[in-house]
């Protein structure tokens, strides 16, 4: 949709902690399911390069590919996250469930 696009454009020239506060945006998001694209950006690929930007990489991550469980078992070493971007993650974990199960 319009909304990861923008955000895709956006996330080439950011930087750093404003590359950071994109990726919470991203997750925040009620528009964006998909993450892949956005992992493939270089500046968001740079974040896990750097120790203290590792943990929105790895956010991302899990979104992405990941599922509800590994990020409780990362939590306390990532970045908090927001109420609805937890319950975003917990609907990309039932859908990728009923995905793997063929049920829905």
């Amino acid at each position: 949709g319009s909304g990861q696009e923008q955000f895709l454009i956006l996330a080439r020239n950011a930087r750093g902690k404003a590359c950071e506060a994109l990726v919470q945006q991203v997750l925040d998001s009620k528009t964006v399911f998909h993450f892949g694209e956005l992992l493939d950006v270089p500046s968001v690929a740079e974040l896990a390069t750097t120790p203290q930007s590792q943990g929105h990489h790895e956010l991302l991550t899990i979104f992405a590919y990941g599922t509800y469980c590994e990020y409780q078992a990362r939590a306390a070493a990532l970045p908090p996250l927001s109420a609805a971007a937890l319950g975003k993650l917990r609907i990309l974990t039932i859908v990728s469930l009923a995905c793997l199960s063929k049920v829905v």
